[in-house]
């Protein structure tokens, strides 16, 4: 039989001050098959402030659930193929099994599924409670025996269902780079479905003008019809990549691969710059990400944790686990969402999952306005409960505070206005942290086709999924929806629709999330 070791259970994004407040809790191994060669892990979610609309809008959130194994104290990291039916759930919600994506034909046929959604199965809000959820773990297709000793993790995404849906790009505003229909700037392009999109100066195309660095992208195309324009519908991470979350991407790779995810230098028995993405010996821009100053001889792995206030005791409760990651190179984001079973998103669909079906507002933010108010002092830093001092988007006015916790602005009492989100009630679309596309501006991003990560990384710690970009110069990315003290925050502005070099030049402003496409 299995030996099961429970490893610390984290839940990425795992808190908010609306209460979202997502937890796994009583993970236990059951149901074991050896003939089959399977088993079922058993345990309990809950989160608060769960929503599901049906109507004109059609939308829900969920928890994007995988989980991880090892073998042994000393093994490797390893994603879990799930069974693609027969779990278990509660009455009163619905499970959606994530696959390698059966329907688009570039996948794999074999299509483990990866991980599961969860979300209510039913129209309502309120909080999500549900015990004794049961994942058939397909563990001999894993390569794993019927008596090997294992570690587990379980892992829990929030994420947010976007709908398919016609939209238009482009606000008709003054933003530098946005999308148009040729001739007339101030006319939106139309989205209506994923065929190829013709680019160029002739009327009735889709085109865009030049950014003044001249990173809006090369004004060609066509955009193929595989390259995701952002119709058909996706599930999309509910926020940034929280700091706690980081830490737990690496906490399940190897020593080669965590030195290619931090900036500090981990090769020896010891570091020097502890917070580690910025290559510090301090805090900087309210990155807490941290080692202890001894770490074991390689190849044994670093062990990453939160010190946000930097007393030297990692993961008390103001250390800054929901304070969104910044420091992240597009590998960074790229290489976590291929180990989380997700992917990047394109530009097209970052400009959807803002505005949803709705007609643009010229230079509108992702909030469908384009009134700001610069922020005050936090209060709490560091805790779960961050906030600030009558405040609303993370937008700086010549200040560098640093990124904020995340979802900071949705209390029960907030609109879409006051909270930050956007049409679907997603999270810092604009402002807090630069958001890592796909870009349509060069041929790199172009050649994207949407395929998700298979929740493995390659051994140098970047991601191996076939088609997407490479994050180094003129590999693909593009930054959207501004962050800190920079202005080219509105939905539509593509200053950085194309960036060329390998770290965004922002990097002390970069963030990431990702997305998955929903099975049809």
């Amino acid at each position: 039989m299995l030996k099961v070791v429970l490893a610390i259970i984290f839940c990425i994004q795992f808190s908010s001050l609306s209460g979202n407040n997502i937890q796994v809790s009583n993970v236990v191994v059951t149901g074991q098959n050896t003939v089959d060669d399977y088993t079922f892990i058993e345990f309990d979610i809950t989160w608060e402030n769960s929503w599901r609309i049906v109507g004109s809008s059609d939308n829900w959130d969920a928890a994007w659930i995988f989980i991880k194994y090892r073998i042994g104290t000393s093994g490797a990291w390893n994603h879990a193929w799930l069974n693609d039916s027969g779990h278990l759930f509660c009455d009163g919600t619905s499970l959606t099994t994530g696959l390698l994506s059966p329907d688009l034909p570039f996948e794999s046929t074999t299509n483990p599924a990866l991980g599961v959604f969860l979300y209510m199965a039913n129209p309502g809000n309120g909080n999500f409670n549900c015990q004794n959820v049961q994942l058939r773990w397909n563990y001999g297709a894993n390569g794993v025996a019927d008596n090997e000793n294992i570690y587990l993790k379980v892992f829990a995404i929030e994420h947010v269902y976007v709908p398919e849906a016609s939209f238009k790009i482009g606000s008709g505003g003054t933003e530098t780079g946005a999308f148009y229909t040729y001739p007339n700037t101030t006319e939106s392009f139309s989205i209506n479905d994923e065929s190829e999109i013709t680019v160029g100066p002739s009327a009735g195309n889709l085109y865009y003008g030049p950014s003044a660095p001249g990173y809006s992208g090369d004004q060609q195309g066509p955009i193929p019809s595989a390259y995701p324009k952002g119709f058909r519908a996706i599930y999309a991470m509910k926020y940034e990549i929280s700091q706690q979350g980081y830490v737990d991407f690496l906490n399940t790779l190897t020593r080669t691969q965590q030195q290619s995810r931090v900036r500090a230098n981990i090769a020896g028995s010891s570091v020097t710059n502890q917070f580690v993405m910025p290559s510090s010996t301090t805090v900087n821009m309210r990155s807490g990400i941290w080692s202890f100053s001894s770490i074991p001889p390689s190849p044994s792995p670093v062990i990453f944790s939160c010190n946000f206030n930097a007393n030297l005791i990692p993961n008390e409760p103001n250390d800054g686990q929901n304070i969104a990651c910044n420091f992240l190179l597009a590998q960074d984001v790229w290489a976590y969402l291929d180990w989380a079973g997700l992917r990047p998103m394109t530009e097209l669909e970052y400009e959807k999952i803002c505005r949803g079906p709705l007609n643009p507002v010229p230079n509108e933010l992702a909030w469908g306005n384009n009134y700001l108010r610069s922020l005050q002092a936090f209060v709490n830093p560091g805790y779960a409960n961050e906030t600030f001092q009558d405040s609303f988007a993370n937008y700086n006015g010549g200040t560098n505070l640093g990124p904020c916790r995340s979802g900071i602005f949705a209390k029960s009492y907030t609109d879409r206005i006051f909270s930050g989100g956007s049409f679907y009630g997603i999270m810092e679309l604009s402002l807090n942290l630069w958001e890592r596309a796909v870009t349509v501006g060069n041929i790199t991003g172009r050649a994207f086709i949407g395929n998700h990560g298979d929740g493995l990384i390659g051994a140098n710690g970047d991601a191996n999924a076939t088609s997407w970009p490479t994050g180094t110069l003129g590999g693909g990315g593009s930054l959207r929806g501004g962050g800190g003290t920079d202005i080219a925050y509105h939905v539509s502005n593509r200053t950085y629709g194309s960036w060329p070099t390998i770290n965004g030049g922002f990097v002390n402003w970069d963030g990431g999330r990702g997305v998955r496409t929903a099975p049809q």
